[in-house]
This record gives C-alpha cells, sequence and structure tokens, in this order.
C-alpha cells in the first residue's frame, strides 16, 4: 500500500508530506543527476532545460556553471515548482535560472530556444510521449541534444512502486526517438542507470 502510495507522489508530488518527498527524491536521485550533469558537458554559454525539476538540485548545479546561458526548469507539481523557486532565487535574480509550472506534453518555451533538454526519472509519467518528443524537438535549436535518464524497465519491475508507471526498454526509448526524427542515437550506462541522447 505504501510503495503504491509513493509510486503516485513520485509522479506529481502533492500535500502536507509533499517536502519529505522532495527530500527522498533528491536523496534517491543525486548519483543519477550528477552523471546527467556529467553527460551534458555544461558550456557556460548554454540554454538548458530540464522536465522535472523536482526540488531543483540539479538545475541549481547547472545554473552555477554558467555565465551567459540560462537553465530553465517545468515540474508538474506545483508543490515542486515552489520549492524550486526558492532554491533557485539568487540563480533567478542572476538571470541564469528560471522555473515555470509546466509539462512535457506543453512546454512552456518558444521554438529553438534551448541547446539541450534533460530529464532524469520522469519519461515513466509521461501521459503522451509522443506529444512530449514533439515538444521536446520543437524547443531544441537545430543541432540540439536530448537526455533521457532512467532505470530500464526490467530494473523497474521490481519495485511495487512503479505499479503504475510506464516503463520502457532501451530498444522502445530509441524507437521512439527515431519515430520522431531525432538522429545520432546513443546509450550511456552508468551502474543501474541509463541515459539515451539524441541530436535533432
Amino acid at each position: 500500500m505504501f510503495e503504491q502510495w509513493l509510486g503516485k507522489q513520485l509522479r506529481s508530488p502533492r500535500g502536507i508530506l509533499s517536502k519529505w518527498i522532495a527530500s527522498y527524491m533528491e536523496t534517491g536521485n543525486h548519483d543519477i543527476n550528477e552523471w546527467s550533469i556529467q553527460l551534458l558537458d555544461v558550456q557556460p554559454y548554454d540554454r538548458i532545460l530540464e522536465i522535472g525539476t523536482g526540488g531543483g538540485a540539479a538545475l541549481s548545479r547547472i545554473a552555477e556553471k554558467l555565465e551567459t546561458g540560462k537553465a530553465c526548469g517545468i515540474d508538474s507539481s506545483k508543490s515542486m515548482v515552489k520549492r524550486s523557486l526558492r532554491r533557485t532565487r539568487y540563480l533567478r535574480e542572476e538571470g541564469k535560472a528560471e522555473i515555470k509550472h509546466g509539462y512535457a506534453e506543453n512546454i512552456p518555451f518558444e521554438d529553438r530556444v534551448f541547446h539541450k533538454v534533460f530529464s532524469v526519472h520522469t519519461l515513466y509519467f509521461w501521459t503522451d510521449p509522443d506529444q512530449a518528443l514533439k515538444e521536446i524537438y520543437r524547443v531544441l535549436q537545430i543541432d540540439g541534444t536530448v537526455f533521457l535518464a532512467v532505470h530500464l524497465k526490467e530494473q523497474m519491475k521490481k519495485s511495487k512502486k512503479t505499479d503504475d508507471f510506464t516503463l520502457y526498454s532501451e530498444e522502445q526509448i530509441r524507437h521512439l526517438l527515431e519515430k520522431h526524427h531525432f538522429r545520432e542515437i546513443n546509450v550511456h550506462m552508468y551502474k543501474n542507470y541509463c541515459c539515451v541522447t539524441a541530436a535533432k
């Protein structure tokens, strides 16, 4: 019962325990976030979008590396957006960060504004992955790169909290990206993590 409740909260934290959920995710995602940031190879001028900012830990780390660039983030949970806004206040004041409430299927940014778009552990929750990838393609600049970091299907099936998740294999992610005209698809593995990257 607890595992199923936790799974629903991970999808979109809300309520009085949302702070605890945010801390739980931040601790649990620390390694994969750090690895994903390394893969992003952040440049001082980069404009980067994170889909699913959670409490803003990864986005803050990225924004601190920027000079003329900007780290933007969206999250479907209003509780997480508020938490991210508090965490990134000084970075936003410096013009290095921006946080909005939003969904992968309807990204609240204009066309071709990002060099890189990344997402850690949110692919499972997208209600319409085809529409989400269309949106990612739309907001990426030509030659921009998407980074999708996940636990793979066989690993995730072992936990009851993932009963309501949509799980993906490496090949399924690759197929989705090919379907939406992404190219130069590569698969990176680290510990139990997988990150599939592709260029527009």
